[in-house]
Parts: structure tokens; sequence; C-alpha cells
């Protein structure tokens, strides 16, 4: 059909009150988020954002062209005094417009729930769903977070919301000239957002349905199309498994759940799902020792024996799964042979046959396939699954948008992919409007072309960079070759995101559960304001509002069910962190994660936000039918009740505001003002990362402060590309032309000492300078970075306040006393720091910590000239400053423990503002044993023991002391202490026995 032609058929009349309530969120977000904005830029990427915006650079790839640009907008309107503010506007804009789409998704969502819209029962239910769930979204945690800083983030869910709004209103006025407008500037808005993070490509699959299927096509169309995504995830997550690290119950498990989904949602349960439902209950058989072993331990206990365990790995499970195949065959036989049953009957016993013999289809597959590389696999298993749903569903769909959608995805394949399947495309599409006369194909042309324009964005990069701007990461200008490696985030490595994901860098458990850093699970808990327990409301009313929205609506709920599971656990698998288990050897590639991955999960956050704004208004609609029986007063009752759930998102909001309140953080702008406050003018500043670099180019880029500095970056200095700006456009002495920079490599020297780029830099530099400009190091900087022709560099190293100056000199532990303490306690600024009302995060207080490194190398060279009083005083001024540090705790504990000083100590100890003070009591035992006084060692070890008994450092030192002293009495009692609390201890269990032929030994050489 022609969809560009026809006229509208369902246009909606305006809904002031809607509009008015879309109006309030907007309003709440924007205030909310105005008043918790950061005052200047943050940690990580957000300098850079804010330098390569004022000044219009390139950012690190794939360079959000897009951000830039509009950032630079932001930049120079006279909206706030800094021009950091300026661009935090437009994160707080953007995600205020988030919240409001969320609201407009919602309600249409929910419309399609009643067939009367317009009782006043029915409106409030929808009103109030789409305003909790809208404010669910603004105030979650992660959103929230990128809501008031220098994020691509905001911006990109904005985008985001829209697009599936519009993909919403083209399914209201499908055939309708403005449902084809809907679609075509949804598809444009996704390409264009790719300009600013390919985040915003995740839910392009998932919308594409509303835009492929035609209007005729069945619930079980949706059915089939949402369970071939489903089964794509899997694939992804089998494939790129190890061997036998998927045990077969998983994936007995995982169908189990979709099969009984999709029973409810049907109603029924035939005589033949029963069976197949009793055969997955028998295949499940290992699971449920699994389960309950894992309950068992969670809720305090020691789990099952290993005799039950036993019994959990008898092959019942295998026969359940060879039933389940036998069944679904014979359900094959019996509906060919069967030729009187109707027509539903018939699909029935075939939907039920191909439940069943599923597990062993996948389970075969994944074996199958799992002997080939697991990428080229995927690939293979993909082609034949689009092959079979596009045969089953040839009549159902819009071949020249089909055409169309499939080129443009191939964006997320990389850039050379993308060109060719828009040509081949176009090609195609052409080729349908001509030969097949097929209708849409001017329309599928379109939207071709729109994103040709919408991708056009990215020629800033090439352009910009060939001006040679003060920031131009990987300088992209260079080749062609150098600007798809850009696009394709080809800096850290030569292997795209997609192929990566089949390399596993963590257990599933990691990636999945509830780990540091990186787990999935840990965030998502995080998120709503309910925690602990209580996070399961907010979870069960999620899942509940995908239930009800599939259940009434499907062709509307499946796809929402999609994209929430695409951008959760579906990032889980293409995103593949590193969890620090799977660390290669050599490369070091797999370490953990550096900061919290929260942030690449917004989108999934977002969705189930919106998800529990729908639970809310089906336990509405819930309790509002439960009672129509009832009298008219007890009815507005119960619903009035039920419509103080509208009050449900003050959980998240008070919850996430403190940790959420950027208002008073200046952390990162002192951070890089106190890092080049001791450099000499025109030196060279050696720093290591992001952390230590990027708000150092801000404020130098942005406010003009230090630009005499010349900044190199160690992790960068292994490009090629930028060893040569540093020569060209920085000013920075390197020798090397081009050519020989291109040749560059790591290399081993017969001593065995590894040369990395970064190492041949400092000393090319070094040597290049002969003394004429200064040369520091930031404190960020490890030993292991801080290098000069292969040997450690602290001997020729003068520490001063937060920077290493470089020095022919020779001398270990050299520091400028007077200027370290100078910049410290008169010039440094700590804005925040020592505040206890502002937030600070794992990233940002271990950043911070740096500054005890000075403060102690002060410490300790009054120290080491027996100025022990003045050292203390200078950990005291530090705990002014870092009064959370366990660094500067634990050597005071060390100064006063040799001073003898224990009754200062203890209260010294005592009023620590550390989560560590048990190790600050070990510090006092270990200082206390260095001068021999083990009455002290022994005081303090019971002391530690008393107070931390589950500190197992402290219970095996006091252990060894006690056996040391020989003082079985005591040695046997805290062994069997720690025993009731630790029965799994094969360690004590073993010295208790030692104990025991101990003390056998003694009373027998006693009886002789």
């Amino acid at each position: 059909m022609n969809i560009v032609n026809l006229p509208d058929n369902n246009i909606v009349k305006f809904d002031r009150i809607n509009a008015i309530i879309a109006s309030v969120v907007f309003a709440i977000s924007f205030v909310v988020y105005y008043m918790t904005m950061a005052p200047t830029f943050s940690f990580w990427d957000c300098g850079e954002f804010v330098a390569c915006s004022y000044k219009l650079g390139i950012a690190h790839p794939p360079g959000s062209p897009l951000y830039i640009l509009i950032g630079r907008f932001f930049a120079i309107l006279p909206i706030a005094t800094d021009v950091a503010v300026r661009i935090n506007l437009l994160s707080i804009l953007t995600s205020a417009f988030t919240a409001t789409f969320a609201y407009l998704i919602i309600v249409r969502l929910i419309r399609f729930w009643f067939e009367n819209t317009k009782d006043i029962y029915n409106r409030i239910i929808i009103y109030i769903g789409g305003f909790t769930g809208a404010l669910f979204v603004a105030f979650s945690s992660t959103n929230w977070a990128n809501s008031v800083e220098a994020e691509v983030y905001a911006p990109t869910m904005a985008l985001m919301l829209a697009i599936y709004w519009l993909a919403l209103k083209y399914f209201d006025n499908q055939g309708g000239m403005s449902g084809s407008r809907a679609m075509l500037l949804a598809l444009f808005l996704a390409i264009l957002g790719v300009g600013i993070h390919l985040t915003l490509f995740a839910i392009v699959p998932a919308i594409g349905l509303y835009f492929i299927l035609k209007k005729d096509a069945t619930n079980r169309h949706w059915m089939i199309v949402s369970t071939f995504f489903l089964v794509e995830l899997y694939f992804i997550f089998r494939l790129s498994s190890k061997p036998d690290e998927v045990p077969f119950y998983l994936t007995v498990l995982i169908l189990f759940i979709v099969f009984l989904f999709h029973l409810l949602q049907c109603g029924k349960v035939t005589k033949a799902a029963a069976i197949s439902l009793g055969l997955y209950l028998i295949a499940l058989y290992p699971f449920y020792f699994i389960l309950i072993d894992n309950l068992m331990q969670r809720f305090g206990g020691s789990g099952l024996s290993s005799n039950v365990k036993a019994m959990g790995e008898m092959q019942i499970g295998w026969i359940g799964l060879a039933g389940l195949l036998i069944w679904g065959i014979y359900l094959l036989l019996q509906r060919f042979k069967d030729k009187n049953s109707s027509k539903a009957e018939s699909e029935q016993q075939l939907i039920v046959a191909i439940y069943s013999f599923a597990p062993v289809l996948l389970i075969g597959l994944g074996e199958f396939f799992g002997a080939f590389d697991p990428y080229i696999a995927f690939k293979t298993l993909t082609v034949i699954s689009v092959i079979a749903l596009f045969g089953f569903l040839w009549r159902y769909l819009n071949w020249s948008i089909v055409v169309a959608l499939g080129s443009i995805s191939m964006i997320m394949l990389g850039f050379w992919p993308f060109v060719y399947g828009l040509c081949v495309g176009a090609v195609a599409i052409i080729g349908l409007g001509y030969f097949l006369k097929d209708k849409s194909w001017k329309t599928a042309l379109a939207i071709i072309l729109l994103a040709v324009i919408g991708y056009s964005v990215h020629g800033y990069i090439p352009i910009r960079s060939a001006l040679n701007p003060s920031i131009d990461q990987n300088n992209p200008s260079e080749s062609m070759t150098a600007m798809v490696g850009y696009l394709e985030r080809k800096q850290y490595g030569s292997e795209t995101m997609t192929s990566r994901m089949f390399k596993r860098r963590g257990e599933w458990e990691n990636q999945f559960g509830d780990y540091r850093r990186m787990g999935f699970w840990q965030f998502f808990k995080e998120q709503f304001g309910f925690n602990g327990s209580r996070f399961f409301i907010a979870f069960i009313l999620g899942l509940f509002g995908i239930w009800e929205t599939i259940r009434r609506k499907p062709s509307i709920g499946l796809p929402f069910l999609v994209m929430t599971v695409i951008c959760t656990l579906g990032i889980v698998l293409y995103m593949n962190f590193a969890d620090g288990t799977r660390q290669h050897p050599m490369t070091g590639q797999g370490y953990l994660e550096v900061r919290d991955r929260d942030y690449f999960y917004t989108a999934g956050f977002i969705f189930f936000g919106m998800a529990i704004g729908l639970g809310i208004a089906g336990l509405m609609a819930l309790l509002k039918d439960s009672f129509k029986n009832y009298a008219p007063t007890i009815q507005k009752a119960a619903f009035g009740l039920s419509s103080l759930l509208v009050l449900m998102p003050i959980a998240p909001l008070s919850a996430n505001y403190f940790i959420n309140d950027r208002s008073r953080n200046y952390m990162a702008y002192d951070y890089a003002h106190n890092l080049l406050k001791p450099c000499e003018k025109d030196a060279i500043f050696i720093t290591n990362g992001d952390n230590d670099t990027f708000p150092v180019w801000c404020i130098q880029e942005v406010y003009g402060i230090r630009k005499d500095v010349k900044t190199v970056n160690l992790s960068l200095a292994n490009a090629p590309w930028y060893i040569k700006q540093l020569k060209k456009y920085h000013g920075v002495p390197i020798g090397w032309s081009d050519a020989e920079i291109d040749r560059l490599r790591p290399y081993q020297a017969q001593d065995g000492t590894v040369y990395r780029l970064q190492d041949q830099v400092i000393d090319e530099i070094i040597k290049q300078n002969q003394n004429r400009r200064p040369v520091h190091i930031s404190v960020t900087t490890p030993s292991s970075n801080r290098k000069f022709m292969g040997k450690p560099m602290d001997s020729v190293l003068i520490l001063e306040g937060m920077v290493y100056q470089y020095t022919p000199f020779k001398a270990l532990n050299q520091i400028d006393y007077e200027k370290s303490r100078r910049m410290y306690e008169e010039e440094y600024e700590y804005r925040g720091i020592a505040d206890t009302t502002i937030y600070k995060d794992e990233a940002t207080r271990r950043i911070v910590n740096n500054y005890s490194q000075g403060i102690l190398w002060m410490a300790d060279t009054l120290r080491r000239v027996g100025e022990i009083s003045d050292a203390f005083d200078r950990i005291k001024n530090g705990l002014t400053v870092l009064p959370e540090s366990h660094d500067l705790y634990g050597y005071g504990t060390q100064l006063l423990a040799d001073q003898g000083k224990f009754d200062t100590l203890e209260t010294f100890i005592g009023q620590a503002k550390t989560d560590n003070k048990a190790e600050l009591y070990m510090q006092w035992a270990y200082s206390a044993r260095s001068q021999d006084n083990m009455d002290e060692v022994v005081r303090v070890l019971e002391m530690v023991f008393s107070r931390y008994p589950d500190y197992q450092e402290g219970f095996r030192t006091l252990a060894g002391t006690y056996y040391q002293q020989k003082n079985i009495t005591k040695l046997k009692e805290i062994l069997s202490i720690w025993l009731v609390s630790h029965p799994d201890d094969k360690d004590v269990k073993q010295a208790i026995a030692e104990v025991e032929k101990f003390e056998i030994s003694v009373d027998t050489a006693g009886g002789q």
C-alpha cells in the first residue's frame, strides 16, 4: 500500500488536561535538575565534552559530533557566567524532555487498555500511570546523574523516547499521511542521533516492527517477531560462553518462562500443553537444587549438604528433555494425521509442539555452532532465522520498508556496512517499485535519503579535524582509514564492539549480577529508591506493568518488552564488561572496569521506570474492577485510596537526591587547578589517564588557566597520531619524523624490559628537551609508568605538591618540602572534599585521595629527621582536608604507636572517619610488635577480635601470636569461636585437630 498518500484515519482530539500534566512533569523535572546541577564540569568525560564544545574540538571516538555542535550553541548563549554551566543546561533541558516524552508514551500505552477512554476513572488511571512513570524515569538514579552534568546520555535518551513516541503515533495513524510523516521523522532522528551516541539505535529494531508489519498482522505474528529478538539474544549468550559454561537446564528455564507467559497470554491450557509443562518441570530437575542451595546461603544458612547436592546431579533432567523432544515430535505427527480438528486446535497443537522440541533444538544448535568462530556462527544463525521469519511473515510485511530499515540498521555493524547497505538498499527499493509495483517504494527511498542527510552531521569530524583544533582525538582527517577507525571506536583496539562481545571478558554471574563497577543487578536494584528487599515492590510493579500492556494489547506491549530486554540484558551482552577474572597476561586486557558502568544501562532503567508507571496504572485498574459490584461509595473510596499511588515517586526523589546533588561540587575544577599550580612556566606536564587530563584540558581551553603548560597524556601516547600532534601542534620536543613515529612498536629488550610506546615517548621528550623546559609528572601516574630508559625514575624526581619534577640530580625520596607545604596548606583549593553533605562516589573518593600522597611525603620527611610531632601535625592538617583518608589515618596510627602514645592512639582511631578501623588497629599491633611489646600486641589483637569477629586478618594474626606464645588454651578458644560463625573454614578445622594432637603429646610427655 502507499502509506504516503492515504488520509489520516485515527486523529486523537487535543487533550488539555494531558498537556497540562505533561507540562507539570517537565517543570518538576527541570526544577529538580536545575537545583542539583553541577556548578562547573565534573570528572571523567565531562571536562572533555565541555572543552570540545567550547573550542569545537574532536572528542574521543566516535566523536559525538551532533552533541559538540549543540554544545557549542549552548556555550555561546548568555545564560550563565560559567561556560560549563551553560553546557550542563543542555543536559537539564533534554532530560526534562525525556521525562515529558516518558509521560506521553505511557499515556498512549495505557489508552490502548480501555475501550472507553472518556470514562473519568479510566482517565485518572491513565494520567496517574503516566505521571508516576515519568517521575520514576526522571528520578531514577543513573538518569538523574546524567542529567546534571555535561554528558551525551541526556540528549540521547530524549531523542530515544521521542522516536518511540513517534512510532506509537505512526501506529495510531498507520496508513495516513501523519503516520507516514511520523515514521520518516522517527527514522531520521534515529540516524541523526547516532551523532550523539549509538546507544540510541538500540531501540530501532524493535520500533521498526511498527513500520514493517502491516495492519492486518495478528497477535501471533507480533509474538513470533518478538520471540525472534529474544532468540537472537540467546544465541549471543550461548555462543559467547565458554564450553560447558551454560548448563542445559538454563536454556530449558528460559523457554519454560516464555512458554508459561504464552499460555497465560492465551488464557487456556490444553491437555497437550499441560503435559509439556510437566516435562519442562522434570527437565528443570537440577535447577531446583541450585535454587534451594542459593536461597539457603542467602538467608544465612550453610546451603545443602554434599549428599543432597549429589542427588541433583542425577540424570533426571535429561530424561525430561528427551521426553519433551519425543512429545513434540508426537504432536507434530498427530497434527498431520488428524484431519478433523479445527484450524484453531491445529494451530494450538503446533505451538505446543514447537515449544516442546525448542529446548533440544536450541541446545543442539548451540553445541553444533559452538565449534566454529562464534561471531561467524552468530551471523549464520541470524541469516537463517531472518529467512525463516520473513518466509513465515512475507504476506504481512511492507517489503520496501523492510529493505530500508535493514539498510540503515547496518550502522550498528560499522561504517562501510552502513554505506554498502544504503547503496544496495536503494537499488533494491527501486527494483521493488519498478518490477513488483510496491507502492511504498517512494517512502522507503525517502528513508534512505533521510539516513544520508542525518548521518551527514559526521562530516563535521574530518572537516574540523583538518583545521587542527587543540583537542583532536585520533586525528581522523589523516586518512579515510583513520576516519573509519575513529567512527568504529577503534582507538582502543582493532576489533569492533560487535565482534568483541563474543569474547567474554567476565563471568556471567558478575556481568549480570551484583558485582562492583559493572554488574547489572547491582545498579538495577539501586535505581528507584526502594532499597534492600523493598526493591521488589518496584520490580514486581514493573513486571506487572509489562504484563498488563502485553495482555491488553500485544502489538503494543510486546515491542515494549523487547526494547526493555534489549536495553538491559542486551546491553550486558553487547558491552561485555570486564570483571578482572579473565585478564590477558600479556596485554592486560580484561582488567576490572575503572568506574561504575551504570550509564550504559540508562535506557533500560528508563524503560523499566515507565513499566513501573504502567504497573501502578494496572494495579489501579485491577482494584477498580474488583470493586465494581460494590456500592458507589465503597467504589469511590477504594479508587481514592488507590489514587494515593501517585505519591510513589517521592521514594526515588528522596532516596536519590543526595547522591545526585552536584550543586556544590567543585572537586574536578579544583583538582585540575591544583595539578597545574606547582608547574613551572612553559612546563611539559605528563599525565596518566582521563581524570588527570580531561579536567586539565578543560581549565586550560575553556577558562584560560595555565595555557603555557603543555600536557602529555600517557594513555594516548601509545597512539602514533597523538605523538605527531604533540610534536607538530603542541610544541613538545620530539625529534622523530612522521615516518619514524609510524614505525614505532612496543618491543622487549634483551634484559626483558618491555618498552611501550608511552615509555619511548617519555625517553624521547626528556632526551630532546635537554633540561631546557621543566618536565613534571602527575602524582596520579603509577610507578610502573614513571620510567626513563627502562628504569624507574623515582631517583630523579622531586615531589612538589601534586606533581613530580624531573631533575638530573639523583637522590631517593626527594621532596621540595617548603613548596609542597605552601601548596597544600596555603594555595590549594579543596572545596567540598571535607563536606559530608556533598556526595562523593567511589571514583571521586579514589581521585581526591591522591592529595594524600604529598601529605604523607611531607610527614615522612619530618619523621625521618626526628620531628615526629610536626609530622603528626601534617597528618592532622591533612585530615581536615581529607577526613576519610584511610592512608592518612594509617600513617597517623603508625606515628602514635611508634611513640608509645597508646591512650592518644585509642582516641585517634575511635574518632577516625573510615570504614576500615580494623586495619588501623592492626597497624597499631604491628608497630607494637616491631618494638617487641608483645603484651601490647596481644591486647590490641584481642580487642580487634572482640570488636570485629569476622575480620580474618585480625583472627589469624591473633591465632598465630597465641601459637608462638604456646598459649594453647586461648588458641583453642578463639579457634572454636571462629568455627561457630565460619563452619566451612577447613583450615581452622585442621588447626583445631593439630592443636588437640599437640595437647595429647604434651600430656604424654608429662606422664613419662
